[in-house]
């Protein structure tokens, strides 16, 4: 069982049943989304899904608030809101890391020559 396919297993019990495949099929678009613009970066797929799993936060929150959503009604446009709002929180969570990931080699080399000439001097 891949990691979407899992996570989607541990949120459908959990989901009102008023809205639960509709959710689901939001949530499985949302997840392979990210999981395609992982592996255009490089991921492979597995590491890909565990990631976008990872960031779209756990089973058990993301089904509090669409379920909080859907008991204050207005069903479509508030999951698609609440999808937009976790996807967004991932996607910052993610550029923060990729930004963090892109400078890393940076600072690793700035450190190694730092040292480097430490040892010569």
């Amino acid at each position: 069982m891949t990691a979407v396919a899992a996570y989607l297993a541990e949120l459908a019990p959990l989901l009102d049943r008023g809205t639960r495949r509709r959710v689901l099929v939001e949530v499985e678009s949302h997840l392979l989304e990210a999981v395609s613009t992982a592996r255009e970066r490089g991921e492979d797929a597995a590491t890909a899904e565990l990631h976008a799993t990872a960031r779209f936060g756990p089973p058990a929150e993301v089904a509090r608030q669409f379920n909080a959503v859907r008991r204050g009604r207005r069903p479509r446009a508030v999951i698609r809101r609440t999808a937009a709002v976790l996807l967004a929180s991932s996607a910052a969570a993610s550029l923060g890391t990729a930004t963090v990931w892109a400078l890393e080699p940076s600072a690793a080399h700035h450190h190694h020559l730092a040292h480097h000439r430490g040892r010569h001097r």
